[in-house]
């Protein structure tokens, strides 16, 4: 665990090390004029919307179980039924991420849909008004965003999480079930 840690922290002070190089040197130059950049929680809003509440909800309970269980695997007289039930409500949370990604690109989905079609008469007859642009428009501006935000977000942060659970927990999670087999 600590060689993995010393690897990642000596990458990152190298690349610290190349980028300021490399600004110096001329051949990098960075700009603060993309708008995720001056105001990173207008960004998140737009693209996330209230899946925000839902995904904030997830990882402080993600937090809580992970510090739970590391807590749980210090002490000496933690029983193996009580550390597996916060593995499962670990996981579920994780699967969950996936969950709420899937939830909420159905709705931007219908909210796209239904926003493109408001105003529409059954001969077609405001969409030839619209055009194609004035669709996409209603489409992108009616949920269309929304639905492919919530489902890189939902799936990029269920597979970030399995990551960070495996190098969190396990060590020394591993090291508990060897030793309650009696192989430790």
């Amino acid at each position: 665990m600590k060689s993995i840690l010393s690897v990642v922290l000596l990458s990152l002070i190298w690349t610290a090390l190349l980028l300021v190089l490399g600004v110096f040197a001329g051949w990098i130059t960075i700009t603060a004029s993309a708008p995720w950049l001056l105001n990173p929680a207008a960004f998140m809003y737009r693209h996330l919307r209230l899946s925000i509440v839902a995904f904030g909800v997830l990882f402080i309970l993600y937090g809580w179980l992970l510090f739970r269980m590391r807590y749980l695997l210090d002490q000496p007289d933690t029983e193996l039924a009580q550390l597996s039930f916060y593995d499962r409500l670990l996981n579920t949370t994780i699967s969950t991420f996936f969950g709420v990604g899937v939830i909420w690109t159905a709705i931007g989905m219908e909210t796209a849909l239904m926003q493109a079609l408001e105003g529409m008469d059954t001969q077609g007859g405001s969409m030839m008004e619209t055009g194609a642009y004035g669709l996409l428009e209603r489409l992108v501006n009616g949920g269309l965003l929304l639905a492919l935000s919530t489902t890189v977000f939902g799936g990029f942060c269920g597979y970030l999480l399995r990551l960070l659970k495996i190098v969190l927990l396990g060590a020394k999670w591993d090291r508990f079930i060897l030793k309650e087999s009696g192989n430790g």
